[in-house]
């Protein structure tokens, strides 16, 4: 999810309904010597709460400063990143690679939990690989060392994004531990939130499931209120959405910066759509808010397209 949860695109979510948001996983190493562009990383709107930094890094003293700087910026939740598979992340001992070293990541933890007074949760990976099935007990070390609740992805390190998120670790994690488990894989629609709710967790992390689709949020929250569900938005809808982003991101960011986010962003918001690889092609060339108006203008007029047309599985996985 790095570079996909600004706050612009935050506050769409939440306005859909998500009620705990989280930024990009930072470097508590450039925190601690205060570096200027991870700083900039660390943006918070007045208007979220709760709201969590998550840091990642695997020396207990630097995340301990690195706490205090998150609380210091008034998060109210700081969360240590336990899951990244990406080899310059594990490269460097942190992410996944902590699954690995669970003593110390236990030390971690525990540095963070009292170096602040807000509240330490972890984000953390089925395990290693197929052959490391110990999350259960990694799980019960978070929980030691200060933990209150934990985020489980159902995938292992060697996995990255492929396959299936395993539902049952998520499951025997959550009936091992007392502190609340969120789970998190694979959700993408209704159906597959039933079935990570069926795992007994206390919440659920949608995260590549919802870019494109903020709406989502609104629809799982819904659907297990017994309310009625209400339909995904039509094409000018979902044009007026990547245009309120668009807007958001730049203004946060610049126009200059903010149209280069934008053209790994907008491609989520025409998946499925008649021409969306010619519209894909369209959003890597975004310079300014009039590419971006040209671009919500073509989704809009996609909604004259027979539906019988629409790629409705042109996605990526969650």
């Amino acid at each position: 999810m790095a570079g996909n949860t600004n706050l612009a695109y935050r506050r769409l979510c939440r306005r859909f309904g998500a009620e705990l948001t989280t930024t990009e996983m930072v470097s508590s190493m450039a925190l601690h010597h205060n570096d200027e562009k991870t700083l900039n990383f660390l943006e918070r709107g007045d208007d979220e709460e709760p709201v969590a930094a998550q840091l990642f890094g695997s020396d207990p003293e630097i995340l301990a400063n690195a706490a205090r700087k998150v609380q210091e910026r008034g998060f109210h939740i700081v969360d240590l990143n336990i899951g990244c598979p990406v080899p310059k992340i594990t490269g460097g001992g942190g992410g996944s690679a902590l699954l690995r070293e669970p003593e110390l990541a236990e030390r971690c933890v525990a540095a963070m939990h009292e170096a602040t007074d807000i509240p330490v949760t972890v984000k953390m990976r089925a395990g290693w690989d197929e052959l490391d099935r110990s999350a259960p007990e990694f799980a019960k070390r978070m929980e030691q060392a200060g933990a209150v609740g934990l985020t489980v992805h159902g995938r292992t390190r060697e996995q990255k994004y492929m396959g299936h998120a395993d539902l049952d670790v998520i499951h025997t994690i959550s009936e091992t531990i007392s502190i609340p488990v969120v789970g998190n894989g694979d959700v993408i629609d209704l159906e597959s939130a039933q079935r990570m709710a069926a795992t007994g967790v206390a919440g659920i992390a949608i995260g590549r499931g919802a870019l494109g689709r903020p709406w989502l949020f609104e629809q799982a929250r819904a659907m297990f209120s017994d309310e009625a569900i209400p339909e995904d938005p039509d094409l000018p809808t979902r044009a007026g959405l990547l245009l309120e982003l668009g807007a958001g991101v730049c203004e946060i960011y610049g126009e200059h910066r903010g149209m280069r986010i934008m053209r790994r962003l907008a491609t989520d918001f025409f998946r499925g759509i008649p021409g969306a690889p010619t519209m894909r092609k369209a959003s890597h060339a975004l310079e300014n808010m009039a590419d971006l108006q040209s671009l919500a203008t073509r989704i809009s007029d996609s909604a004259n397209t027979d539906p019988s047309q629409l790629n409705l599985d042109d996605c990526h996985p969650s």
